[in-house]
């Protein structure tokens, strides 16, 4: 019996525990450079999933880790945040290359990122990519909006 009421409890506490939402994520990836509470948000709130089982909070969390060099006070701190978000961001575009949003994470970091840290290469490859591909994805049309926006 006891083991019966363990299992029951495992399954219903494992239903209740859901993925962050995208759209709540989008938000604050949005905010995140230039508000230091949403860029822990988004960090915190993604920062348990892997490359493998979720590579688009995967990304996101490397572009949280990346972004928390914007509020970071020492320089070696910054490019410490920095260097691993990219190389963690970078993974998850080479495991899944055609995933337009992973593409357009990678394209608003390096849209913003200064100019001396090298990390612009991709730029018109990735927009190229965004806009071919964006009527493709199941984004909301006001999100789908937003980025043909973004990359004007």
């Amino acid at each position: 019996m006891r083991i019966f009421v363990f299992i029951l409890l495992f399954i219903s506490s494992t239903a209740l525990l859901a993925h962050p939402n995208l759209v709540e994520l989008r938000d604050l990836f949005e905010k995140a450079s230039i508000d230091e509470v949403a860029n822990n948000e988004l960090y915190k709130a993604t920062k348990s999933y892997s490359l493998k089982t979720f590579p688009l909070y995967y990304a996101y969390n490397a572009a949280a880790e990346m972004t928390l060099a914007n509020h970071a006070a020492w320089p070696t701190t910054k490019l410490s945040y920095f260097n691993a978000g990219k190389v963690r961001l970078e993974e998850a575009v080479q495991y899944q290359p055609n995933n337009v949003e992973i593409r357009y994470i990678r394209y608003c970091v390096q849209q913003g990122c200064p100019f001396f840290l090298g990390y612009a290469a991709n730029l018109s490859e990735d927009k190229k990519f965004i806009l071919a591909n964006l009527d493709k994805t199941n984004w909301s049309n006001s999100y789908k909006d937003d980025v043909r926006k973004f990359l004007k």
